[in-house]
């Protein structure tokens, strides 16, 4: 946007499996545009090469190499970030993350965060929601978007980018799977904001990857959990074609505005204030907010 400072700038990473989409899809250009909008940051939104042509660890160089060169260019060309995020939803999400787990030693003075919506952090498929969340047609809950999917349907939709027999060689790698990563990688990451909904089949790759980052030390990890959201819901703000307007989506990106903007290095050079941390249910319209303690 014409108000946003070219120096501060938001790398956005798009889901799909590590197979599909696209920046250039009408979803992800308005998406990075509402971003854009409510953070008041220039977005860089890339390609990165996708499975199965090209297998892990691809995705993941790609990313680190795209976020090495927006931590460098601006719009105008080639002026040094003073305000670095990454964000990402689905498997985007999950490279948000990884490419923040060890970032090169000169970017970390300006990455201030990173922003993961639904992120697939897991691709070994191992946390409970997939039990949890799976779709239970009586009781109208649980993930209707992967009715059906199990732990095995997970592992092999992660094969497609990771290779046959890849679950198991590195479905724990961090650069795959963030949500192992180790206490000391998680402990210098960046500022991390999860938004999850909380109907999803990986809703604990965020809950439970928040909370390890706490227990390891971060001081300044949380999650917002939308309740009977589904899986990167954010992508409806529009009405996904209905024209009714999805207001958990219009208030989650806003959410993400000043949160990022809270994050923003102050003019007169003092160090960023410390925060509170933790895991937050959202709720919209007659709901009301609450603080998870922590674990």
């Amino acid at each position: 946007p014409p108000s946003a400072d070219k120096r501060r700038r938001m790398l956005f990473l798009h889901g799909g499996s590590y197979t599909v989409y696209s920046p250039k899809d009408a979803v992800y250009m308005s998406l990075c545009s509402r971003l854009a909008l409510a953070c008041e940051v220039c977005v860089l939104s890339v390609d990165y090469r996708m499975a199965p042509e090209h297998l892990f660890p691809a995705a993941y160089e790609d990313s680190a190499a795209a976020l090495r060169w927006v931590a460098a260019h601006g719009p105008t060309g080639q002026t040094p970030a003073s305000d670095l995020f990454v964000c990402g939803d689905s498997a985007g999400g999950g490279l948000a993350l990884a490419v923040c787990l060890e970032p090169p030693v000169d970017l970390r003075r300006v990455l201030r965060g990173v922003v993961a919506l639904s992120p697939w952090a897991d691709l070994s498929a191992s946390t409970p929601s997939y039990e949890t969340r799976a779709w239970n047609s009586a009781r109208c809950f649980g993930d209707a978007v992967n009715a059906g999917v199990d732990r095995k349907a997970g592992r092999e939709e992660a094969e497609v980018y990771l290779g046959r027999g890849g679950a198991a060689i590195h479905g724990k790698d961090w650069r795959a799977s963030p949500f192992f990563a180790s206490a000391p990688q998680l402990r210098q990451m960046p500022s991390a904001l999860f938004q999850v909904g909380d109907y999803e089949l990986i809703l604990d790759e965020s809950v439970l990857l928040c909370k390890r980052m706490r227990k390891a030390g971060h001081r300044d990890a949380s999650c917002s959990v939308y309740p009977r959201m589904w899986h990167c819901f954010h992508e409806y703000a529009e009405g996904g074609g209905t024209g009714r307007p999805l207001r958990a989506a219009i208030h989650a990106v806003r959410d993400i505005g000043v949160w990022v903007k809270d994050r923003f290095a102050p003019a007169n050079g003092k160090s960023l204030r410390k925060r509170p941390a933790g895991a937050t249910v959202v709720g919209h319209g007659a709901a009301k907010s609450r603080r998870v303690a922590q674990q």
